[in-house]
């Protein structure tokens, strides 16, 4: 019976210090392979709808929209400071690629995002959304 107990606990205790795999909302994530070795992130509230995250130079900020797995990611802002031309590049691309998203899925540790036309970006779960504020 204590072996049962101890066993339940120790689960109970993992699952609570866990990120949830079953929603995007209130997680942070970082973009696999972004172009250029650029570090982005992307974090969820679920509290306010709003995205934001770092793209490889500046922060960004937005809202969203779900409706079963539809993603919309509205009009984004960011900070203007400028870096290296590689990760401006990288920087471009990816904030272009977000009010094109369409879908999203999650797979385990990963949410990827996807436009109508297919192409997706890959993200890996980090931590809680707070983490990136």
């Amino acid at each position: 019976m204590k072996k049962i107990v101890y066993v339940l606990s120790l689960l109970f205790i993992l699952s609570a210090c866990g990120n949830d795999n079953t929603t995007f909302v209130d997680n942070a994530y970082k973009l696999r392979n972004a172009k250029n070795g650029a570090e982005i992130t992307l974090g969820f509230d679920g509290e306010e709808n709003r995205y934001f995250g770092r793209a490889a130079i500046n922060r960004y900020f937005g809202t969203y929209k779900t409706e079963g797995n539809k993603l919309t990611l509205g009009m984004s802002g960011s900070t203007m400071m400028a870096g290296p031309e590689p990760l401006m590049a990288a920087e471009r691309d990816y904030l272009q690629f977000l009010p094109q998203v369409a879908t999203y899925r999650l797979d385990g540790n990963r949410l990827i995002l996807s436009k109508a036309n297919g192409e997706s970006l890959v993200f890996e779960i980090i931590g809680r959304a707070s983490s990136l504020k």
